[in-house]
């Protein structure tokens, strides 16, 4: 059966919009969310609970975006960092 992920299934994790999700292009149950709380998770769909978060902005500086490469995860937001 397949899993469903949606934004309620990230919203309780996140303290503020999600604002990106992206699958691993390694890992079919591994995605990433970005949030407007300045973090970035790293999930395992097959549980409830994300396996990392990273605070990769300040609050007032919200993640917007990332992507996956060379093996990283990069993450931009509002104040126009890739990091």
């Amino acid at each position: 059966s397949a899993s469903l992920v949606s934004d309620s299934s990230l919203k309780p994790s996140h303290k503020a919009w999600v604002s990106a999700v992206q699958w691993s292009p390694t890992n079919p149950y591994v995605l990433t969310s970005a949030s407007h709380d300045g973090t970035l998770k790293v999930w395992d769909i097959r549980s409830s609970l994300p396996l990392h978060t990273v605070r990769t902005h300040s609050k007032e500086d919200k993640s917007l975006c990332m992507a996956y490469g060379d093996g990283l995860i990069y993450t931009a937001g509002t104040e126009c960092v890739v990091k």
